[in-house]
């Protein structure tokens, strides 16, 4: 099965060198996964509807005899009006720029065609614009799979693409787990290759056989996931450096511009504890927006620097990397230490120096990217390890850094970090093999950010709000939901082309992950600086970008978001003691429960809470519609939605030991995102 899995893309007809590196820009590499790319949602189809019975605005399937055709206008731009009647009445069907269609016999008066579209009265008839039709023969009652546009492809395209993926399965091919998860009793699960069936060519299956199939997949993927956290645990248990010298820490918490809050004093009790025993210490710092990690990963790191044992922090992004080494250099380089950055942008003879110094332990405390990952990258007594948003990197990669050490200086201490609320008996599944801290609550000085939850259509308000904002020196992000245009919603060249009309000097920028380092740095600086006082961007400025001068930020389509998303995204504004606003937008599309669950947000300001909400409120999940990949790098799993499927294959993990190609389709090494 996943030999298959693994084969390129240009064995799917139709897909060309130039259309494979659109897809892998996209995450889309072989040929499976092409077949994770789920529906997004279904049509039911199962039906045939009579014309008297349409309601205004909803999709329908309908069958008659084309009673009349005609073209209107000349050339390409003529449209095709087509009547068509059944028993029950007529209706009118419109064809634009489709001159071609008066010359297909199939459409001829007299024969009978299938049509399914929008119906809209119209004059006091019904009508149907651009309707897809077929020949009776050629209609297949049942669920129809709705795809998402895929780099520049539209979704028709992209279903043609995943069904000719399909037939390239072996008919005979299994997965290991097959004939595990079908001996347990009380699941009725299909088999992987049925269930991507299922889920791509459903056919007369029911909403129930799809749920199955989705979760099947969801299975698969969550216990190798399993294996390889419990694989890890045991590494945990070892003796390590004892760092107990507390001279330098008691130096730093004096001159922190805020005293500690009883969140932070309580989590760097329990590093602390961890650091000065003899085993090696796994531990999970959980922390609100803004509620200081920093300020405890940097005692952890004085701590270690003080016993003269090395220190790394690996970050996901160069941006994030940058922004910690700065802040930990203005907070340490006081007390005598130097911290060092490494990326992969850093230039060539630079980077020679400083890995040299780390080889010889002359540098002591270091903040990098994945490069610090690299083979030449190499500690001269490394004892402790930051893995900053922890959720952004593989289960193998969180000890990646942890195994640099040299034979001689012992295990390594790992803390691993992250802003992601996750509730706790949520994250003790997923991240079962380390002990947890928890800080809630905001340091000293931070106001919470008023949020409102507005329409689309109340855009006036919104953009007299955002000038009072400039005019007040002020900066704004705007979060879009998509990149490029090929993409389903409002992208970021679009919303930064309206603003640049709205707003001209505000030096209007685009940020996406993209992007290349360089253009990111440059545009993250620029609206530091305040050259951008407006940034449109996607999520990439979720997590640890610190802009002080940001107090607005305007989420368009925020149903589309996770409250535990929003709330990081909220945290980006009001972090310099001025009053922050988050404005969220609703999409036309949005359900009255959609609206009713942003609304947690106004008067909410505690990120667990948020979780545990969106949590209850989201539940099991949903197999039409739900997002297709959340946290901790997963494709499938909704962290949020699928906290019950979660919880019980954490308790009830069957033994098993996933194959080679099975561990590297669900869980590849991850690429920089640098």
């Amino acid at each position: 099965m996943y030999s298959s899995f693994m084969l390129p893309l240009t064995a799917v007809q139709g897909i060309g060198q130039a259309l494979e590196k659109r897809l892998a820009r996209r995450g889309i590499r072989c040929l499976g996964d092409l077949l994770l790319h789920l529906p997004k949602d279904y049509v039911d189809d199962r039906h045939l509807q009579a014309i008297a019975t349409l309601q205004a605005g909803v999709q329908s399937r309908i069958q008659g005899r084309i009673v009349h055709k005609q073209a209107r206008g000349f050339g390409r731009s003529r449209q095709v009006v087509i009547g068509l009647a059944d028993n029950s009445g007529q209706i009118r069907l419109n064809f634009f720029h489709s001159g071609y269609m008066m010359s297909d016999a199939r459409l001829s008066e007299g024969r009978e065609i299938s049509v399914r579209g929008m119906a809209e009265l119209w004059q006091g008839r019904w009508q149907m614009n651009h309707p897809e039709w077929c020949l009776p023969e050629q209609f297949r009652p049942g669920f129809q799979p709705v795809y998402a546009s895929l780099a520049g492809l539209t979704g028709k395209r992209v279903a043609t693409l995943v069904r000719q993926a399909l037939a390239l399965l072996p008919a005979a091919a299994a997965s290991p787990l097959d004939l595990l998860l079908a001996d347990l009793p009380g699941q009725g699960l299909p088999a992987l290759q049925q269930a991507l069936r299922q889920l791509h060519m459903p056919g007369r299956a029911d909403i129930p056989m799809i749920e199955m199939a989705r979760k099947r997949i969801k299975i698969e993927e969550l216990l190798v996931y399993l294996y390889l956290m419990h694989e890890k645990k045991e590494r945990a248990r070892c003796s390590a450096a004892v760092l107990a010298d507390e001279t330098l820490c008691r130096k730093l918490i004096q001159q922190l511009p805020y005293p500690l809050t009883t969140a932070q004093q309580q989590a760097w009790s329990e590093i602390g504890d961890d650091l000065a025993s003899e085993e090696r210490m796994h531990r999970l710092l959980q922390g609100d927006v803004g509620a200081g990690k920093t300020w405890v990963a940097a005692l952890a790191m004085c701590r270690t620097a003080a016993s003269g044992r090395q220190a790394a922090l690996l970050a996901p992004t160069e941006v994030l990397a940058g922004q910690h080494a700065r802040t930990l250099s203005e907070l340490l380089a006081p007390l005598g230490l130097e911290v060092g950055l490494l990326t992969g942008s850093t230039r060539s003879k630079e980077r020679r120096e400083l890995v040299q110094r780390l080889s010889t332990g002359e540098l002591l405390l270091v903040v990098g990217t994945h490069a610090l990952l690299s083979d030449d990258v190499q500690f001269h007594g490394l004892s402790l390890a930051l893995v900053d948003e922890q959720h952004r990197f593989d289960v193998r990669q969180r000890w990646a850094l942890a195994e640099k050490a040299a034979e001689h200086s012992g295990a390594v201490h790992l803390l691993a970090m992250t802003a992601t609320p996750i509730p706790r008996s949520l994250a003790l599944a997923l991240y079962g093999d380390m002990n947890l801290s928890l800080m809630r609550g905001m340091p000293l000085g931070r106001k919470p950010v008023q949020t409102r939850v507005i329409s689309s259509k109340r855009m006036q308000p919104l953009t007299e709000g955002m000038q009072r904002i400039l005019d007040d020196g002020g900066r704004i992000y705007w979060i879009v939901p998509r990149i490029d245009e090929d993409e389903d919603g409002v992208s970021v060249d679009q919303r930064s082309s309206l603003l640049k009309g709205y707003f001209p000097g505000a030096g209007v920028l685009g940020l996406h992950g993209r992007m290349k380092s360089t253009e990111k740095a440059r545009a993250l600086e620029a609206f530091s600086s305040g050259d951008c006082r407006i940034l449109v961007s996607t999520t990439v400025v979720e997590v640890g970008v610190n802009v002080v001068g940001a107090r607005l930020i305007v989420i368009e389509q925020a149903e589309l978001y996770g409250l535990a998303q929003l709330h990081q995204l909220r945290g980006r504004v009001g972090r310099a003691g001025e009053q922050g606003y988050c404005m969220l937008i609703t999409g036309d599309n949005a359900s009255p429960a959609s609206i009713k669950r942003l609304r947690q947000m106004l008067e909410c300001h505690d990120g667990l809470e948020l979780a545990e909400a969106d949590l209850a409120l989201r539940g099991g999940g949903d197999a039409i519609g739900t997002r297709q990949s959340g946290e901790a790098g997963f494709r499938i799993i909704d962290v949020s939605a699928d906290a019950p499927l979660i919880r019980y294959w954490h308790a009830h993990m069957p033994g098993f030991t996933p194959d080679e190609a099975m561990l590297r389709f669900w869980r590849p090494e991850a690429e920089s995102v640098d």
